[in-house]
């Protein structure tokens, strides 16, 4: 395992207990995937966003949320996603959502954000 194979930021137990967890790896290629499981609602909301935002300030060529382990994304993860999407466009980073759960594909598609974010089902491009 090399330093860019191991989880730079991990949040997990902590204050959210195993409602969240978040991870992230950054690989050789500039890219970097955060990890998120669990559930994104008001109340872990700041979590994700502070290290979505952390990540983003480092400019990676690429930013990936792999959200394949969410359990609940509500209305507060979605504006996350929003202005993570922003932050992104205005720092020139490709962005990346890896969703496979209906929990994730469902709000997307009913608040119609399906069509601003690039989403795949897999880490592969």
């Amino acid at each position: 395992m090399t330093s860019a194979d191991r989880p730079a930021t991990t949040w997990a137990d902590g204050e959210f207990g195993d409602l969240l967890s978040l991870s992230t790896r950054a690989g050789e290629d500039g890219a970097v995937t955060v990890t998120a499981t669990g559930e994104v609602d008001a109340l872990t909301a700041p979590a994700f966003r502070l290290v979505l935002d952390s990540q983003l300030q480092r400019r990676p060529s690429e930013l990936v949320v792999d959200l394949s382990g969410i359990r609940f994304l509500g209305s507060a993860g979605l504006s996350v996603l929003v202005d993570a999407h922003r932050a992104a466009h205005d720092r020139d980073v490709a962005l990346r959502l890896i969703a496979t759960t209906r929990a994730v594909t469902g709000a997307l598609t009913v608040t119609g954000l399906m069509e601003l974010f690039t989403v795949t089902g897999h880490a592969s491009r």
